[in-house]
């Protein structure tokens, strides 16, 4: 059998539970219903800060509204700037010490971060105790389902206005949402010609391997609303 990742279990047992909701269900019953969930399945004896986890966002047809607990990102025409693509702040900081990383091992000389990514290696003592800040309030503190008690104000929730006809939500592994798959894929393809480690505009925790086509797993799911 093979493994699954702790991050496609929490999201299935997400896809479970959001498919129990009832139509008329509100933010604070359907985030306790995905942590109650996941609390049911996750070992007891399992410390929080490791905790199998997935960022969730839920678009409810009944209240028009966009609920976003994690990084999950969502987009409209004409939606507001600044709204939709949240970043863990432990993401920009990892981030920004792992180009640090890489751009002082580059300036020593031998250096090809398509091989070889110090920076994340460096970042990783960060990068794995982030489990500890999760669902905790504070500078560094994040949401997501882990079968803890979500922060209410660590929850998004967006009301999508009355004339938009279509939704886009779309994971991380997406630095920019366009209205189409075509155009989104397209736009990150220009994104990662002109940065592909991933350390100038396109700063991530990580960047393209040999052999890899990208940063991150993608997901991309286009509604038309009604």
């Amino acid at each position: 059998m093979t493994a699954v990742s702790g991050g496609r279990w929490a999201m299935a047992a997400c896809v479970s539970a959001i498919t129990t909701l009832p139509e008329d269900a509100d933010v604070e019953s359907a985030t306790l219903r995905l942590t109650s969930t996941l609390a049911e399945r996750i070992d007891p004896e399992l410390p929080a800060h490791l905790h199998p986890s997935a960022s969730v966002t839920i678009y409810s047809r009944r209240r028009r509204q966009v609920w976003q607990i994690g990084d999950v990102g969502f987009s409209y025409a004409g939606m507001p700037a600044g709204v939709g693509r949240p970043r863990k702040p432990l993401d920009q900081i990892a981030a920004e010490f792992r180009a640090a990383v890489i751009a002082a091992e580059s300036a020593i000389g031998g250096l090809d971060p398509a091989v070889s990514d110090p920076g994340r290696a460096a970042a990783r003592a960060l990068i794995s105790r982030q489990g500890a800040l999760r669902n905790t309030i504070g500078p560094y503190g994040f949401a997501a389902i882990d079968g803890r008690p979500v922060p209410p104000s660590l929850i998004v929730v967006h009301d999508v206005p009355g004339h938009v006809e279509e939704l886009v939500l779309a994971s991380d592994g997406y630095p920019v949402i366009l209205p189409t798959l075509a155009e989104t894929e397209a736009r990150l393809a220009e994104l990662l010609a002109e940065d592909p480690h991933c350390v100038g505009p396109l700063r991530e925790t990580k960047g393209v391997m040999a052999g890899q086509t990208s940063f991150d797993d993608r997901s991309y799911l286009r509604l038309r609303l009604s």
